[in-house]
């Protein structure tokens, strides 16, 4: 968890934002962060209730794993912690969980049994 904090924080004062590998259908991905690589990355796009379109990218890293994704229309690294049952990514404030081809994005931040912010996320593709 440690590492994870640690790859967090950097990517905070880095900012990282997107480029690396560089395919006809995605837009590349930059990182910025001395010594962390890039070994490979899975694109999934999921459909969330109320017809969200969410495309996230799973990175992992030589320094862990991470998702990118948009929230509220800007562009965040979240990184891999330690959770019970599934995957759960954090950045700031949000917290995305996913499991079995299904995920939702939590307002940390909001009480406990707060509606998430987007639910009822089912992948529909992979690109």
């Amino acid at each position: 968890m440690r590492a994870s904090l640690s790859l967090a924080a950097a990517a905070l004062g880095a900012g990282i934002f997107l480029s690396n590998a560089v395919t006809a259908k995605t837009v590349p991905i930059a990182f910025h962060i001395p010594g962390v690589i890039i070994l490979n990355q899975q694109r999934v796009i999921y459909r969330c209730a109320g017809d969200v379109r969410l495309p996230v990218r799973y990175l992992n890293t030589n320094a862990g794993a991470l998702a990118y994704l948009s929230v509220g229309g800007k562009k965040r690294i979240f990184v891999n912690v330690v959770s019970a049952s599934g995957a759960r990514y954090v950045a700031d404030r949000y917290a995305w969980w996913s499991k079995g081809g299904e995920g939702f994005l939590e307002d940390i931040s909001r009480e406990e049994g707060a509606d998430p912010v987007l639910k009822d996320c089912r992948q529909v593709e992979r690109w």
